[in-house]
């Protein structure tokens, strides 16, 4: 997932959104690059996520990202509100401000849920 403002020049648009990951993206069929325009991948893309995943039988999204207090929770906010079960992975997430993640933290649990990477790690391996 990237970040795309509307109001960009399409070469900026380009280089603003280029994926560290990009040639890894390329070569695997499986891996689907999303464009946002704002903070929630939900709300503020093009895409269809939401129909996207159910068409895929998705009923779990696990949300990380660099702005704990803007779009990590607003795309775990919606897509509690699309009916899926919303898991923050806490770990795997940063912010600016040390006081925003700590305060964010605090209102997760009135629409998802925050964890840890192990305990996504032990789940996992309980269903190997």
């Amino acid at each position: 997932m990237t970040v795309e403002p509307k109001i960009l020049w399409k070469s900026a648009k380009e280089a603003f959104s280029r994926m560290i990951l990009q040639d890894e993206l390329d070569n695997n069929s499986r891996l689907h690059k999303l464009v946002k325009f704002g903070p929630s991948a939900f709300k503020q893309s093009d895409y269809g996520l939401a129909d996207e995943l159910k068409k895929l039988s998705v009923s779990k999204i696990y949300v990380t990202g660099v702005s704990l207090s803007n779009g990590v929770v607003k795309t775990a906010k919606d897509g509690a509100e699309s009916a899926f079960e919303s898991f923050i992975i806490e770990n795997a997430c940063a912010d600016r401000k040390l006081k925003n993640f700590q305060k964010t933290l605090t209102e997760i649990p009135k629409f998802g849920k925050v964890i840890k990477t192990k305990e996504i790690i032990e789940e996992l391996n309980k269903n190997v």
